[in-house]
């Protein structure tokens, strides 16, 4: 896999906060931006049931994605809830580096994974500042999602098999909507899953 497929994919992928929900639209291949989370213990958006659980990867994704997952934004434009359990809370995606933004330490970026989303990422930092009129994050990654993968404990075995050698950064690369979870069938933290393409 080479940066010059995340390039092709520019931002052409629909964005996360269309009315209709990401949910239900196929299953495009997103650029997206990753970060590590420490942060990442039971006080999560989707409850404590949802906090990180063995063998499973876990991650908080961008505010829009999390608000418009389970049908989003009605006919008027409002936002019908804005933190707590909705339809993001437990779905998986498979994700993929591809480069890596920080650190420059000339070290490997690691390899795909499944995770399951258990929180939301706050709106700031550049990371997780989609909006409905400006669909893709202002920190430089141009993408329509972001995920927080969990660094704590058993699901931050999937950060550190995700962002391998260069360890907590910032990363780009590719996410797809995992319909079903059926991905984490293929080894711990969908470490048999393969590369997107």
């Amino acid at each position: 896999m080479t940066i010059s497929l995340l390039a092709s994919l520019g931002t052409a992928s629909p964005p996360i906060g269309a009315p209709d929900s990401f949910l239900k639209r196929g299953l495009p291949i997103h650029r997206a931006s990753f970060t590590w989370n420490k942060n990442c213990g039971a006080h999560v958006a989707c409850g404590p049931a949802a906090a990180a659980k063995p063998g499973i990867g876990a991650a908080a994704i961008n505010t829009l994605a999390f608000e418009n997952a389970d049908g989003g934004i009605d006919g008027k434009g409002n936002k019908p809830h804005v933190y707590g359990p909705n339809g993001a809370c437990g779905s998986c995606w498979h994700l993929q580096p591809v480069s890596n933004f920080y650190p420059s330490n000339g070290k490997s970026l690691g390899t795909p994974v499944v995770v399951q989303i258990n929180d939301v990422c706050p709106m700031d930092k550049g990371y997780c500042d989609q909006t409905v009129e400006h669909p893709t994050n202002t920190g430089g990654f141009d993408a329509p999602v972001h995920f927080d993968l969990c660094s704590m404990g058993d699901a931050g075995e999937a950060a550190k098999q995700f962002f391998g050698e260069i360890g907590p950064g910032v990363a780009v690369g590719l996410a797809q909507y995992d319909p079903g979870c059926t991905l984490l069938e293929k080894g711990p933290f969908g470490s048999g899953a393969g590369t997107l393409q």
